[in-house]
């Protein structure tokens, strides 16, 4: 199966942390609607235990910028101490050209 690269920014309000993720997916990651993108990454995040424990979230917003390759989301991280409010960005790694 061939993978491509692809680039998440995590903002969370908890430590106003800015941490950087590299992941791989499948190369239509951006064929798919913006919930199941970050549905994607948050699955990596698990499958990698980046913070020790699984992860829940609850999602407030998703929103797919096609045009531009890149998912915003906002919404909540669901950990052992509780929600911690987050924001999401997501795009191909490295960033397609601009016309």
């Amino acid at each position: 199966m061939t993978s491509a690269n692809y680039r998440a920014a995590l903002l969370d309000a908890e430590t106003g942390a800015n941490e950087s993720y590299r992941f791989e997916a499948g190369p239509g990651l951006f064929l798919m609607p913006a919930d199941e993108i970050i549905h994607v990454f948050i699955d990596h995040l698990n499958a990698n235990d980046y913070v020790g424990r699984p992860v829940g979230y609850e999602l407030n917003s998703a929103i797919k910028k096609s045009d531009k390759q890149v998912v915003m989301a906002t919404g909540s991280l669901l950990v052992g101490k509780g929600e911690i409010p987050f924001l999401l960005m997501i795009s191909p790694d490295p960033r397609p050209a601009q016309p």
